[in-house]
């Protein structure tokens, strides 16, 4: 009884391993798939690029216009709470040096100032020209041809068993 086992197991592995091989041929032999392409223009707001860059020059600009408004005795330094038109506020409410009092550091106060304005106007212009002028984006949209067959769930394994006391090869597979 031994013998014939082991005799039937030889020829049912031998199928096995020739039929793996016809399937393995089959998946190489299937035809190419075809995708239809459709081109979709989306058009997105804001522009991304724009929005970002002007919230950094805005936010990097304004920050520094909050501490001096905050830790300033000056009536007219208050005004730089307000974004992008505190500094120019602040800078027509300055006067010019009255001649008794030293005013050393007022025109790099006033130069500071300038630049703090024109760097959060640059940066409320970004943030306005993100929304005027928006990012289009085209999209390549694909879709699969759904005639062909699908060979892709085929699948055999083999594996080897013990049948009584001999060793031989069993096939498993999902056809």
């Amino acid at each position: 009884m031994k013998t014939s086992c082991a005799i039937l197991a030889i020829p049912l592995g031998f199928l096995a391993l020739i039929g793996s091989t016809s399937i393995a041929k089959a998946q190489d032999e299937v035809a190419p798939r075809r995708y239809v392409v459709k081109d979709e223009a989306v058009s997105t707001v804001p522009n991304r690029p724009l929005l970002h860059s002007g919230i950094w020059i805005l936010g990097l600009s304004y920050v520094p216009a909050v501490i001096v408004a905050a830790e300033s005795k000056r009536e007219g330094d208050k005004r730089l709470y307000i974004p992008v038109a505190g500094p120019w506020m602040d800078l027509a409410s300055r006067s010019n040096c009255p001649a008794n009092a030293t005013c050393s550091n007022e025109t790099t106060n006033k130069v500071f100032i300038v630049i703090d304005g024109v760097f959060q106007g640059l940066g409320a212009f970004n943030i306005v020209g993100a929304f005027v002028f928006p990012e289009t984006r085209t999209v390549a949209v694909g879709t699969q041809k759904r005639s062909e067959p699908s060979v892709s769930s085929l699948s055999v394994h083999l594996r080897p068993i013990k049948i009584g006391g001999n060793y031989g090869l069993a096939a498993v597979g999902t056809f």
